[in-house]
């Protein structure tokens, strides 16, 4: 293994041969696109945020040059001359970058500075209406705009009532937008990297990181289904990544439990398949000598040859019909009338449960009820549900108290339209983590040594008839297995005596 684990970065990702392949696919992986739209989506904040301030900072701008003519005018309101020497003017214009500057108290309007040159205006813009839409439409004019432009702006004064107006030209304001602007998008392309970098190792790592770990153990799990090392161990995590870590585990542990089962019983078939051949031979044999005994004429030997006859007779079909059943496959039920009791009764007969043995045998079932069932196949259900009782029962015999019933009963009857057919025992019941894997092959046996392949073999012919069986109740005192067969299909019924 070279001292890497399965759950390891690069083995989880399908180890080395797929390493070149994500490489080539680095733009089209879930990172790269989660790294895009992270800065993407940063940048639309970025572009929401800067439209306003843009508008924000033009009015911060004109409102700083109001103030600046308003501080440099302020000495020379209360002057009787209404108008300044030429050099005041020059540096009034100057340090406010203006082309006019004017006061206005009341309906008198007082021209602090001007340029000699005739200006046409092309724009008011009134700082006393805060119209957030006009501003934003009128900055971003200015900011794109390549036609010079000259523009009247005025605001209340905060030294005196009045308003203070300016005339300029939009050179320099366009100049001082552009700079913000420019230091705007470079300070947002640093936040919005940062933040998308940070967003996107947190996303990483909670995210993108544990759903490649859950593909790449996906696409080694499906390589190598039969490895145990390969399934998922979940991180412990209580968020729906956890859950489906937790979820894809327990999928990959049913799995690979399933295909080992499946293996078995390919085994399985593969040796029946070598041994069918002499088991053959040799029941053929019993078969040859049983027939010659049933012509000695002692009464026992009459009486029990037939019984030894058929016996063998279904030992001969049932090696036969496991090969069917390794192919997953049994033959469609062959329906006929069939009096369930007699059925009941052979079972007893091969079990050997004979009155005065150790295990009580009652055999339930009313002698006037019939049903149109394969009698091969209903005989190997309730025997395999009978075996398993028995054996149940004589696992205990020995420990038990002499006073301790054991008993198998077989009942059957009607009822809603259904044929009940119901197998109880005494024995000691079925744990419930027997239980939940009763019908699975080779892990629904309580025995050791056990195949589990009974209630297998039993649950196929009955679902086969088109009913069910199932544990109706198990506890210490013993357990209940329910066979149920529609009657409707099954053709049950009671007949006179």
């Amino acid at each position: 293994m070279h001292g890497r684990t399965p759950n390891d970065p690069e083995t989880s990702a399908g180890g080395p041969d797929l390493a070149g392949q994500e490489a080539t696919r680095l733009w089209h992986s879930l990172s790269a696109k989660l790294l895009v739209l992270t800065v993407g989506f940063v940048l639309i904040a970025e572009v929401l945020i800067f439209v306003p301030s843009v508008a924000n900072f033009r009015n911060v701008w004109l409102q700083g040059h109001l103030d600046i003519a308003e501080t440099a005018s302020i000495v020379y309101l209360d002057t009787a001359d209404p108008m300044l020497s030429d050099k005041a003017q020059r540096e009034l214009l100057r340090a406010t970058g203006s082309l006019a500057v004017a006061i206005r108290e009341g309906a008198m309007s007082r021209m602090m500075a001007s340029v000699k040159e005739p200006f046409a205006i092309d724009e008011t813009i009134d700082l006393t209406v805060m119209d957030p839409i006009a501003s934003i439409r009128s900055s971003l004019a200015m900011l794109v705009s390549p036609r010079p432009t000259v523009y009247r702006v005025f605001a209340p004064m905060k030294s005196r009532d009045g308003m203070m107006e300016l005339v300029q030209a939009d050179a320099r304001l366009k100049q001082a937008i552009r700079a913000y602007s420019r230091n705007v998008a470079l300070l947002s392309l640093a936040i919005s990297l940062i933040t998308a970098g940070l967003v996107f190792l947190a996303l990483y790592f909670m995210i993108v990181r544990p759903i490649r770990r859950i593909s790449g153990n996906m696409t080694a799990f499906s390589r190598e289904p039969d490895n145990a090392a390969l399934i998922l161990r979940p991180g412990g995590r209580r968020d729906e990544i956890g859950v489906a870590e937790r979820r894809l585990a327990a999928f990959e542990a049913d799995l690979h439990r399933t295909l080992r089962q499946r293996q078995h019983l390919a085994d399985l078939g593969l040796a029946v398949s070598k041994i069918n051949h002499d088991l053959r031979n040799i029941l053929t044999s019993a078969q040859l000598i049983t027939d010659r005994l049933s012509g000695l004429p002692d009464p026992a030997v009459q009486r029990l040859a037939p019984k030894l006859l058929r016996a063998i007779n279904r030992a001969a079909e049932y090696a036969q019909s496991v090969l069917a059943y390794g192919r997953a496959r049994e033959a469609p039920p062959n329906r006929r009338r069939h009096r369930l009791r007699v059925i009941v009764d052979e079972v007893g007969e091969m079990l050997g449960l004979e009155a005065g043995g150790g295990i009580e045998w009652v055999n339930d079932i009313p002698a006037s009820l019939e049903a149109e069932v394969d009698a091969e196949q209903f005989f190997r259900v309730i025997m395999n549900l009978c075996r398993n009782a028995v054996q149940a029962m004589e696992r205990t015999g020995a420990a038990a108290d002499a006073s301790a019933v054991r008993r198998l009963t077989v009942s059957a009857g009607l009822r809603d339209q259904t044929l009940e057919v119901r197998v109880a025992d005494t024995g000691p019941g079925i744990e419930e983590a027997v239980r939940r894997d009763l019908f699975r092959p080779f892990s629904g046996s309580a025995r050791n040594g056990g195949t589990g392949l009974g209630l297998v073999i039993a649950g196929e012919l009955v679902r086969a008839h088109g009913g069910r069986i199932e544990v109706e109740r198990s506890s210490p005192a013993g357990t209940v297995f329910l066979v149920s067969l529609p009657a409707a299909n099954g053709g049950a019924g009671q007949v006179a005596g």
